[in-house]
């Protein structure tokens, strides 16, 4: 040891021992936590921070409550609606009810529209009606003049008598009738068919069926029956359903 350096001075070795205790430190023992408690502390805590020592006479506090909309809903909730069947698919009068009913609530123009059919369908029918009536009118006008002038002619003595020109015998006077009748007929059938594109766009039931669910009378119970899926109604069972549908849309729609 050199003779000038203070007596005071500390020893090296002194001196770095006591910095080795600051420079690593003894660990702090540690409680492990559990399975839970490490779970909890993953989703609560800031992970750049130590978890909080929890004694272990404590319990681990409750965890938070789940924001309500995160909770899994019940099934009910989640169920989706019942879709509606579809129109083309029904042949039975309860289901055609119940899907006419849908179908006017969700549909505002329906009533508007139905309406405005049935006025249509009136004006013609009293228009046929009453040119049919003015055509039975004008043979029996003329029938009798023909038998007037006849009358006149006997009286006056004339012994060879002839009808009249243009005189209608009876039985012409029917076929002009049943005519007249038939253009009818087909104007009427025509404006059953654009009636019946109109109900069919709209959606009423038994105006759209799928052709295939479709039978003639005869072959049901038939081997074409059978090679058909689902069930089937046959052309007249149809036909008689789109009259009851027809007259239960006259009753609540008929001004």
């Amino acid at each position: 040891m050199n003779g000038n350096q203070p007596a005071s001075t500390p020893d090296l070795q002194a001196i770095l021992a006591t910095l080795s205790q600051f420079t690593n430190p003894a660990p702090i023992p540690v409680a492990q936590p559990s399975e839970t408690s490490e779970q909890f502390s993953t989703n609560c805590y800031d992970a750049s921070q130590p978890p909080p020592m929890v004694p272990a006479s404590q319990s681990l506090p409750a965890p938070k409550p789940q924001d309500p909309r995160l909770r899994p809903q019940s099934r009910a909730a989640t169920a989706s609606p019942k879709p509606m069947i579809d129109p083309a698919t029904i042949i039975t009068w309860q289901e055609g009810l119940r899907c006419l009913t849908k179908i006017a609530a969700q549909n505002a123009q329906f009533a508007v529209t139905i309406r405005g059919m049935i006025e249509d369908q009136k004006k013609h029918e009293l228009r046929w009606y009453a040119d049919r009536q003015a055509l039975k009118h004008v043979q029996a006008t003329h029938s009798s003049a023909s038998a007037q002038a006849q009358s006149i002619l006997q009286s006056l003595g004339s012994t060879a008598v002839r009808a009249p020109a243009g005189k209608q015998t009876q039985s012409e006077k029917n076929a002009e009738l049943a005519e007249f009748d038939r253009k009818i007929y087909a104007a009427q059938t025509s404006m059953e068919a654009a009636m019946s594109g109109q109900l069919k766009g709209l959606g009423v039931p038994f105006f759209g069926t799928r052709p295939e669910m479709v039978l003639l009378a005869e072959e049901r119970g038939s081997i074409a029956a059978t090679s058909v899926s689902g069930p089937t109604i046959t052309e007249s069972e149809l036909l008689a359903l789109r009259r009851k549908i027809v007259g239960h849309l006259e009753d609540l729609y008929r001004d």
